[in-house]
């Protein structure tokens, strides 16, 4: 039996691609869920508890490859969303069987989002995700240029895109879809709205920084020191 060959930097990279897509997606509908803990203060949804990853992926991926990567990868994972947010709503309007009216229902209550939410969502996710990775790669680059950098710095510049990121995310997410005025049934206040971006954007950014130390980190140096044992073979 051959033994199992060791994954090439490459291969990392399209696996890091696959959960980067794979959260997007299952973040958009988990979104549909508002959460609010049991308190009129904190209020998001459940693409909390995966929203993270997203970002921690992106600036896993500016580190080790660029920009570019990071960027090609936010808009294909916000296209591949689009498209399959799109097709779940074309699917609630096709009738069903009889013995499966009450699935069809909770299928048309997970899917209920419209147009006005599925671009709301979707322009929020990307635009969200080209901010972190042009803030991160910017503060990269300038610290390069002084030949200044540490793991410190990594976890300062990672933590303060995030923030950013997330906040024009959440803010763009929460004025698309849910502003008070009047194209569609549900709208929410402007104090709501607010409340509802700066409770969810603190939540990710605390939420991220805990696993940075133990995965982000890590994982980059650790592809880090793969590309350059790659480069010098």
């Amino acid at each position: 039996m051959k033994p199992l060959k060791k994954a090439t930097s490459q291969e990392c990279l399209i696996g890091l691609s696959v959960v980067y897509v794979a959260v997007a997606v299952t973040m958009n509908i988990f979104c549909m869920k508002a959460l609010s803990f049991g308190t009129s203060v904190i209020i998001c949804d459940g693409g909390l508890f995966v929203s993270w990853a997203v970002f921690l992926v992106s600036n896993v991926v500016v580190e080790v490859w660029d920009e570019r990567t990071a960027v090609f990868l936010a808009s294909f994972a916000a296209l591949v969303s689009f498209v399959l947010m799109v097709i779940g709503r074309l699917i609630v309007f096709i009738p069903t069987t009889p013995d499966y009216a009450e699935q069809a229902d909770a299928f048309a209550l997970v899917f209920s989002n419209g147009p006005r939410t599925i671009f709301a969502s979707v322009t929020a996710f990307w635009v969200g995700n080209l901010v972190n990775v042009h803030i991160i790669y910017k503060i990269k680059e300038a610290l390069e240029k002084r030949h200044r950098d540490s793991k410190v710095k990594f976890f300062g510049r990672a933590a303060f895109s995030t923030l950013i990121g997330q906040l024009a995310d959440n803010m763009l997410f929460m004025a698309l879809a849910f502003a008070p005025i009047g194209l569609s049934v549900y709208e929410m206040s402007w104090f709501d709205i607010m409340t509802a971006v700066l409770s969810g954007t603190i939540l990710e950014l605390v939420v991220e920084s805990c696993f940075m130390p133990f995965i982000t980190m890590p994982l980059t140096r650790w592809l880090q020191n793969k590309k350059k044992q790659e480069a010098a073979a």
